[in-house]
C-alpha cells in the first residue's frame, strides 16, 4: 500500500516538474521569461522592470571594447581601468579578469537576451532586440574574432590543439 502511493506521489512529482518546465520554455521562446530582463553592467531597470542604458556604465562597456580591438590584453584592460580608477561592477578599486572576459563575450551588450534552460544539456533561447544595444554587431563581432585569433588554442577536425607559435596572443599587423 505504501508504495503505491510512494509511486503515485513520484508520478505526480513528475508531472508537476514537467509542467513548469513546460511553462518556462514557452515564457523563454515568447519573450516574457523574467530572466531575460536580468541587470548586467552597463544596465538599469526603468519602473516596468525593463533594462535601460545606465549611460555611466555603458561608456566602460565602450571603453573595454575599444581597448580590447586596439589590441590590449584583458590584463591591460583592467590595468587601464583601475589607471583611470573606474570602479568594477561590484564596487571595488580591482577589477577581476573573469568580468572583463564576461563583458567581451555578452551577446547583452548587442541587445540579445539569452536564457538557457534545462542545465548543460540544455536550450538557450535568444530574444533579439529585447532592450537597447551599448555595442554594435560590427564592433561586437570584430572582438569575437578577434579573441579566436588571439587564442593559443585552435579548433581542428581532430580537437582543439595548442598553436605552435610562443606568441600566439600577440597583436599582428
Amino acid at each position: 500500500m505504501v508504495s503505491t502511493i510512494e509511486a503515485c506521489t513520484q508520478a505526480e512529482n513528475e508531472t508537476r516538474s514537467d509542467n513548469i518546465k513546460w511553462g518556462i520554455k514557452q515564457r523563454a521562446s515568447n519573450g516574457s521569461l523574467g530572466f531575460y530582463r536580468r541587470k548586467c553592467y552597463g544596465y538599469d531597470k526603468d519602473e516596468k522592470g525593463d533594462l535601460v542604458i545606465n549611460e555611466e556604465q555603458a561608456e566602460v562597456v565602450r571603453l573595454i571594447f575599444h581597448l580590447y580591438l586596439k589590441g590590449k590584453s584583458v590584463g591591460g584592460i583592467i590595468n587601464e581601468l583601475e589607471d583611470r580608477n573606474i570602479k568594477s561592477p561590484t564596487g571595488k578599486d580591482t577589477w577581476p579578469k573573469r568580468s572583463v572576459e564576461t563583458m567581451l563575450s555578452n551577446e547583452k551588450y548587442i541587445g540579445i537576451a539569452a536564457v538557457k534552460i534545462g542545465g548543460e544539456e540544455g536550450q538557450v533561447y535568444k530574444l533579439n532586440n529585447s532592450h537597447p544595444a551599448i555595442i554594435s554587431k560590427e564592433k561586437f563581432d570584430a572582438v569575437q574574432e578577434d579573441h579566436l585569433n588571439r587564442s593559443n588554442v585552435e579548433q581542428t577536425e581532430d580537437g582543439p590543439k595548442r598553436k605552435k607559435t610562443k606568441y600566439s596572443s600577440k597583436k599582428r599587423n
